[in-house]
């Protein structure tokens, strides 16, 4: 299985592919690979991934994700989500948005493995929908 998994984005990709397409296109194709590939999900997440030029939502986003996705789909959470790299130093709220009922909504739904980052993205972040 290890020799064909190039041909799977893995979370530790999404800083690279994002200089060539964006960071929503890479983190799409990481989601759709993992949901669709059961078998090598654990790999797809075990690796840290490097900042390289992400902003540092985007960089948060990546651990929470596989800190969410290791928690809902009972694999092991890589060790590497736990960092202090990736705590936002401050809130950080989805669209970025200022709206203060908005926010409080964020706040309301925003899963813990996101929340714990200083990240509110609401309950549907990792939607595909």
């Amino acid at each position: 299985m290890d020799e064909n998994l190039g041909r799977y984005m893995k979370i530790s990709d999404i800083p690279e592919k994002s200089k060539k397409t964006s960071f929503i296109n890479a983190f799409g194709t990481f989601l759709d690979h993992f949901y669709h590939h059961e078998g090598i999900r654990t790999l797809l997440i075990q690796d840290e991934p490097g900042k390289n030029g992400l902003s540092d939502n985007e960089y948060c986003l990546l651990a929470a994700t596989a800190h969410k996705l290791a928690n809902d789909y009972n694999l092991p959470v890589p060790q590497w989500v736990m960092s202090k790299n990736f705590i936002m130093p401050y809130d950080y709220y989805a669209f970025n948005t200022r709206n203060k009922e908005f926010q409080d909504a964020l706040r309301a739904t925003t899963p813990i493995e996101f929340s714990m980052k200083n990240l509110f993205m609401g309950s549907n972040v990792l939607s595909r929908a």
